[in-house]
């Protein structure tokens, strides 16, 4: 039984129970059990506790009954928490332009030249009485990971309207006067009410001194030794601006010659091991970076990389730090299909095989039929042997991927090689080596390029075919507005990335749009309904890029891309695609196609659907295109831990469709319709359960004819393979790194 209570302040007083009883009335909303809530705290609480122990055994208890009401409660718990520690209390909330002046003072927002009458014209539309009606997971996700924050005290100085509210003011901060503030609503309305999904970047830094903006970095390193040490510096460099990482080192291999072939080349792991040290050497928040390193299927080394995470490996020949995604050619498949033998040739014995991999014509066909003819070096495997090696990978590590190169340089707006994705397989951007670390701070066109993309999300579900323009363009303008005033690690990426201004622009919480219509991803109906949301999305982004390119002008390197010579993304899509709906086309495309002609595009690039991970939490959606696993999932990000309830559940649970329900080629389907509208890639996951008890095992032969389903149906990657046996508490982690997940 509580005697005594410690406030805040330290001082000791004698226990009141009705007012306790008035704090769990105030918590409560409709369908909270306040009495049994207060009840269960009392009871967990020893003699002498805090108030803050005391809060916490009351959210815990909200937290243990898992449904919609009780979660809120806990979210108005915590408020009250977030409003005492930063403000002294709920009826103390300063208005916008006090919060705004105080924390100039305190050099944790930008100054932004908005006038008293601009903060007061935000002052009355900002709400805060959404923040007290919020489920927990919200508001701990806020304030735990984008508020900013007194370090020392371990407190939130922002609420989540204040965290909205920064935002839109920094987006806007550059827009006409006489349009800013119409902007600033627009935007602040955006953020608070959940329409669009920014990346975690963005809200951490946008309305603050920080012009830390990066969300995705792909790079490649070539065959010298100043490319390598040029993709190390990269890979420092970007971990430490919170970027994701996806890399490519395209050098010789084990026992090559090098300086004249008086020494032998060491293999890759020695620069894999250099890479796994570089992404951990900066901090992103509580852990390390993360990378993917892809690995292409020429490589003689092939079979040895592939096992690199393996936990048998051993630990001299193991690099555990970081991921892989095996990148093959369909002509691979067809070789294993008929199984036969696969030639495996070093970059230093035929560069020319290696740089065609990557093109979109018929040259690798052409050139690899007659290297295999010739007498020069090569190696012979069994392609089946390679294929179900890279398979079985797959399966048992979890962190091995898969990009199909063919299909990434031919289903794409640019002219030039895509080499790799990035770290969880969404981007497909242009990548060139670097000769030398010195090109990286150059201000000019060099031999390199890193691929630099800048992601969003639009929320399906909240977004109506009548308001999906405008979102778009916010969304969209977001992402210019960022590659324009972002801080850029080296001056040759800043040059780069605002001559492409790839944009990658997302949809999230499918699942939960899905479940509100009624609609299954296993269905004719459901499949025709993600057709005309994934055509939407890509229709009403080019119309925007196209207004930007009014408003901004047109991208400088606009003529790098496949759009100067009018090409759309319904041109190259895989056809296999109208075997899964005969859902029609629904836009104009052919006025796009003649507009794009006139005005150019703001944009190399516009789509590419990322996990979404992170950030969902704060919007409370389901993530990504991904259905639900179950409908209560712990998810961790760093220290932070939630109690996440798939949204409506109370309303919707006959109508959310398990994602271990779903069948493997139905998930693809799904992907496979919005690949056809996606000028980038996809994390395309999938799942797998076992029954409670099962040996965890599923055929060489299914997998094998599951990829190939993936080939046939145009999917450039693939992510995750989720597996359950049993079904039980399912934890998940957050982002692998912050500005990638958005």
């Amino acid at each position: 039984m509580i005697k005594e209570l410690t406030k805040r302040d330290g001082s000791v007083v004698a226990f009141n129970a009705e007012k306790l009883t008035r704090w769990g009335q105030w918590a409560a909303v409709v369908g909270a059990d306040w009495f049994a809530v207060v009840g269960d705290a009392y009871k967990r609480c020893p003699d002498k506790c805090t108030t803050t122990e005391l809060q916490n055994a009351m959210i815990q208890s909200c937290l243990d009954r898992e449904d919609t009401a009780h979660l809120m409660m806990a979210g108005r718990l915590l408020m009250g928490s977030v409003y005492k520690n930063a403000f002294g209390g709920h009826d103390n909330i300063p208005t916008v332009g006090e919060m705004y002046k105080s924390m100039v003072e305190k050099g944790l927002w930008e100054e932004m030249d908005y006038s008293d009458e601009d903060l007061r014209i935000a002052q009355s539309f900002i709400n805060h009485e959404r923040d007290l009606h919020s489920v927990h997971s919200v508001v701990n996700q806020i304030t735990s990971k984008y508020s900013i924050k007194d370090i020392e005290k371990n407190i939130a100085l922002e609420s989540p309207a204040f965290v909205w509210m920064r935002m839109a003011l920094g987006i806007c901060k550059a827009e006409r006067k006489d349009l800013r503030m119409a902007e600033v609503f627009a935007y602040y309305e955006d953020y608070a009410q959940g329409t669009i999904n920014a990346p975690t970047p963005n809200i951490n830094n946008l309305g603050t001194p920080k012009r830390n903006y990066a969300s995705c970095c792909v790079y490649k390193s070539g065959d010298s030794l100043g490319s390598l040490a040029a993709g190390d510096h990269i890979a420092n460099i970007m971990t430490a601006s919170s970027a994701g990482i996806g890399g490519l080192i395209v050098t010789r291999s084990k026992g090559d010659g090098v300086r004249n072939n008086t020494i032998k080349h060491g293999g890759k792991l020695p620069y894999f091991n250099s890479q796994g040290s570089a992404i951990n050497a900066n901090l992103q928040g509580e852990r390390g970076g993360a990378e993917t390193m892809h690995i292409p299927c020429l490589d003689p080394e092939i079979f040895t990389l592939l096992r690199l995470r393996h936990p048998t490996t051993v630990t001299a020949k193991a690099e555990r730090r970081l991921d892989y995604s095996f990148g093959y050619h369909p002509l691979l498949a067809e070789k294993a299909a008929r199984n036969e033998q696969w030639m495996l040739v070093s970059y230093k014995a035929c560069p020319e095989l290696w740089d065609a991999l990557y093109k979109f014509d018929d040259s690798f066909e052409e050139i690899y039929e007659a290297y295999a003819k010739s007498s020069k070096r090569k190696k012979w495997v069994s392609a089946r042997e390679l294929v179900d090696e890279f398979l079985r990978m797959e399966e048992e590590t979890g962190r091995m991927y898969e990009h199909n190169i063919r299909e990434m340089n031919r289903h794409t707006p640019f002219k030039e090689p895509i080499h790799s994705s990035n770290l969880c397989q969404e981007i497909a951007l242009v990548t060139k080596a670097y000769e030398s670390v010195t090109e990286l701070y150059e201000y000019k066109e060099t031999t390199g390029e890193i691929g630099l993309c800048n992601l969003a999300a639009i929320v399906a579900g909240r977004v109506t075919p009548e308001t999906y323009e405008d979102v778009a363009y916010r969304a969209l303008k977001m992402v210019d507005t960022v590659i324009s005033i972002m801080d850029y690690p080296f001056p040759n990426l800043k040059f780069t990335a605002q001559a492409r201004r790839s944009a990658g622009i997302g949809i999230t919480n499918l699942a939960h749009d899905m479940a509100m219509k009624g609609l299954r991803y296993d269905s004719a109906e459901g499949k025709a309904y993600m057709h005309r949301l994934a055509e939407m999305h890509s229709y009403w982004l080019h119309k925007a890029s196209v207004r930007l390119a009014k408003e901004r002008g047109k991208c400088e390197w606009f003529d790098r891309t496949k759009y100067a010579d009018g090409w759309l993304p319904i041109d190259s899509y895989c056809k296999m695609v109208d075997t899964i709906t005969d859902q029609p086309l629904l836009c104009d495309w052919e006025g796009l196609r003649k507009e794009i002609a006139i005005y150019g595009m703001r944009n190399s690039v516009l789509e590419a659907y990322m996990p979404v991970e992170s950030s969902s939490i704060a919007g409370n959606t389901t993530n990504s295109l991904y259905a639900i696993r179950q409908p209560v999932v712990i998810k961790k990000s760093g220290t932070n831990k939630n109690v996440f309830l798939a949204p409506d559940w109370d309303e919707l649970k006959g109508s959310y469709q398990f994602a271990w329900d779903i069948h493997h080629n139905d998930m693809a389907d799904t992907y496979a319709i919005f690949q056809k509208f996606c000028g980038q890639a996809i994390s395309a996951d999938f799942y797998r359960q076992f029954k409670k008890g099962e040996v965890p095992r599923i055929s060489a032969r299914e997998l094998f004819m599951q990829w190939l389903y993936r080939i046939e149906r145009g999917l450039k990657t693939k992510y995750y393979t989720n597996t359950a046996a049993g079904l039980e508490e399912l934890t998940t982690d957050g982002a692998d790194c912050d500005g990638c997940k958005l």
